[in-house]
């Protein structure tokens, strides 16, 4: 039996991540930033338009939106649903900045959600960042993030929080992404069922209702989703069912209860490919994968209750929840059997009060939250037969020798608290912090190797210092430092590339330091709201994937990096160009580079630094008009450009390699989508119909990659043109 502990804190000294090399080049970064800021300032001051007021809670509070030390964005129901497929969430966050949501076209392994860069080390799911529905973590205890219960058609609201925020959350170094559920209707009950068609057999099916009374209102989701995908082997069924209610207690207590469950009897997985088969053949899938069945069947159980009570300057938020998911999901070259539970507490107490005579909040709380693995990997002999339906893949695939069989915990409590001070009426300042202690505890039940069971420690303290002013009466400007961690996921620590048990002792979290300055604000004479945001972050061992040299394996590995740094940009415009016109820009840019990782190669060790974070784009650029028509039709228009990345570490062949650099590179690509639609009156009800068009001009490229995959298997091809069409009745 080992017992390894550590300690994780934010370096700050010469050889870990400097504020002063942070610091470098901001002071003329600053000065053309503001200057910028307070020229439009100085246009804006007019009482004649209403801007509007948004509110974001996934600050653990209700914050405005404008006057926020931190990037912020939301996304509301018409641009979440309206003619969207509702298969991904790409489709919400195509225009919000700093964020890529890659669509894999591989329900499987899930879209590839990165903000800042920060999340592109998944080889499934998400990570580096907190997701929440309707107030209940989607993120377990070890930072893991599966998207499967999410339902787009009865998502009202996504809040988006770009940067650092383990000062709230602990294991979020990306950044929170809060999605909500458009709330229920107080009066009769409604129900409105729709249906939504399309290329490669999407269908998509979908009944909710909602009703109630001034004090308790409910609204349910039920839906089915099928679909033969674009790439062979690539058939999928999800389904799933969520209810949520809001009871009103008293007048200053609210109950809200939270259901999910979710249902995937199969989920096939076509794996990546080379450039030469992703240009070639984009529809292939390795006779190898198929052969080995790679797959996945997933169910899981969310719930949980939050209690609110607001009164006399004083909040307090106390929810409960819990998560059972089991999973059977053939790779090639192994089969992995999890069963999770997981569950936990998070408390949140606010209270407003005034200290000689300066308004102040305080801030405090506790998240108590844990999570229980068992784990039990085979070898994958493949399918029992070649004739396999879709729907039989998973169950067809022959369990091999066991190779390991373990428990694993994980346990964090953390206490937090933050404070907004105000000594001006334009001015806030907010001071945050939160302290993380990490147990993680494998229990080895596969003892012929020897006992590789293990606990580890991880500690973290996670400070943060924001401030915003008020710069004219529609202008507001930012700047804030804040710090976060990543701990690496259960099952990042359970493969170890030596195959052996317990988790991996050579694995540390990644730590992270970020300077920010940003604006945002109305420009009256062109009704135009605009939001900018620089940053610079710095990353300490930085967590990367990796595959060994195995043919017949596609088990990913993690190792650390030591250091990195990211420096990067983005922008919003959003203006009502005419009465009828809505018009859109999202801009975002970033430089995301090794500053010291070394790798051992056959030539010997060889320094990275300078090097480009593999699967992260540099720049991406969304750009879209909304019109609305005559006779309640509208119509939409969209072109997104995503400029080019590199796959792996290398930036190019490794040493001794004679492929070409371009086998290396996932080339830029621009897409064009239209949708439109219209209202109807049919008998009783009132038909909402649509149809879109993505990719209009059948563009060739890979939506994705797989960093650092073995064989230059990197690319993951995206569709060509595909249409989709729907109908609601209301």
């Amino acid at each position: 039996m080992s017992n390894w502990s550590g300690l994780t804190t934010v370096p700050l000294g010469d050889d870990g991540l400097s504020v002063k090399r942070l610091l470098r080049p901001f002071p003329s970064v600053a000065a053309a930033v503001m200057m910028s800021v307070l020229s439009l300032s100085a246009q804006s001051d007019s009482t004649d338009y209403a801007a509007p007021i948004t509110v974001i809670t996934a600050t653990r509070d209700h914050d405005l939106a404008d006057e926020l030390p931190a990037a912020a964005t939301t996304v509301d129901l018409r641009d979440i649903q309206r003619g969207e497929k509702l298969v991904s969430l790409d489709e919400a966050l195509r225009h919000v900045p700093g964020v890529i949501a890659s669509n894999r076209h591989n329900l499987s392994q899930g879209e590839r959600l990165t903000v800042r860069g920060i999340g592109a080390r998944a080889a499934f799911g998400v990570r580096g960042l907190k997701v929440l529905l309707d107030g209940i973590p989607l993120t377990t205890p070890d930072g893991q993030t599966q998207l499967g219960n999410v339902d787009l058609s009865a998502a009202g609201r996504i809040e988006v929080l770009r940067g650092p925020s383990s000062s709230l959350y602990g294991n979020a170094g990306g950044g929170v992404v809060a999605i909500h559920s458009a709330p229920g209707s107080a009066g009769a009950w409604h129900v409105r069922p729709g249906l939504i068609i399309g290329s490669d057999a999407l269908w998509r099916s979908q009944i909710h209702i909602d009703g109630g009374n001034s004090k308790h209102r409910f609204s349910a989701n039920v839906r089915r989703l099928q679909l033969d995908g674009f790439r062979h082997h690539s058939e999928a069924v999800v389904q799933g069912a969520s209810i949520i209610g809001h009871h009103q207690l008293a007048s200053t207590w609210q109950l809200v209860s939270v259901l999910n469950i979710y249902d995937a009897p199969y989920l096939l997985n076509p794996s990546s490919m080379s450039r030469q088969d992703a240009e070639t053949r984009p529809r292939y899938s390795r006779g190898f994968v198929v052969a080995q069945g790679a797959s996945k069947v997933a169910r899981q159980i969310q719930g949980g209750v939050t209690l609110r009570h607001e009164a006399r300057q004083r909040r307090t938020e106390l929810t409960l929840y819990a998560v059972d998911r089991s999973l059977d999901n053939p790779i090639p070259g192994a089969i992995i059997d999890l069963n999770r539970a997981s569950g936990g507490l998070r408390a949140t107490h606010s209270h407003d009060h005034a200290v000689q005579g300066i308004p102040v909040r305080w801030q405090f709380g506790l998240d108590v939250e844990a999570q229980s693995d068992e784990r039990t990997e085979f070898d994958n002999e493949g399918l029992s037969r070649t004739d396999v339906d879709a729907a039989d893949v998973p169950d067809a695939v022959v369990r091999g020798a066991l190779v390991l069989d373990q428990e694993e915990r994980v346990r964090n409590v953390a206490p937090f608290t933050s404070i907004d001070i105000r000594p001006m009426p334009e001015l806030l300042l907010t001071l945050g912090g939160r302290l993380d202690r990490y147990t993680l505890e494998a229990d080895d039940a596969l003892l012929a190797d020897g006992d590789q069971s293990g606990t580890r420690t991880l500690s973290q303290l996670s400070p943060s210092l924001a401030t915003s002013y008020r710069l004219g009466d529609l202008t507001w400007g930012y700047a804030s430092i804040g710090t976060a961690f990543q701990t690496p996921t259960t099952t990042e620590l359970s493969n170890r590339p030596d195959g052996s048990g317990g988790f991996n002792p050579n694995l540390d979290p990644e730590s992270i330091v970020s300077l920010e300055l940003g604006a945002r604000g109305y420009w009256l004479p062109a009704r135009l709201a605009w939001d900018v945001a620089l940053y610079r972050m710095a990353v300490e061992d930085m967590l990367l994937p990796f595959q060994v040299d195995n043919p017949e394996s596609e088990v990913i590995y993690f190792r650390n990096a030591g250091r990195a740094q990211s420096v990067g940009a983005e922008a919003t415009l959003r203006t009502q160009a005419t009465e009828n016109v809505d018009l859109r820009l999202s801009a975002t840019w970033l430089d995301f580079t090794f500053d010291d990782y070394v790798v051992v190669t056959d030539d010997g060790p060889l320094q990275l630094s300078g090097n480009e974070l593999p699967g992260v784009p540099p720049a991406h650029i969304a750009l879209s008009a909304n019109i609305d028509l005559p006779r309640a039709t509208w119509a939409e228009i969209e072109t997104e450009w995503t400029d080019g990345y590199w796959a792996n570490d290398f930036n190019g062949p490794p040493p001794g390699s004679t492929a070409v650099a371009r086998d290396f590179f996932n080339d830029g690509y621009a897409t064009v989508a239209v949708r439109l639609g219209g209202a109807v009156n049919l008998a009783r009800y009132r038909a909402q119909l649509f149809a879109g068009v993505d990719n209009l001009l059948d563009k060739r490229y890979n939506g994705s990659v797989t960093p650092n995959a073995f064989g230059n298997r990197f690319f993951e091809p995206a569709a060509g043109r595909t249409w989709h069409a729907g109908i609601t009745l209301e």
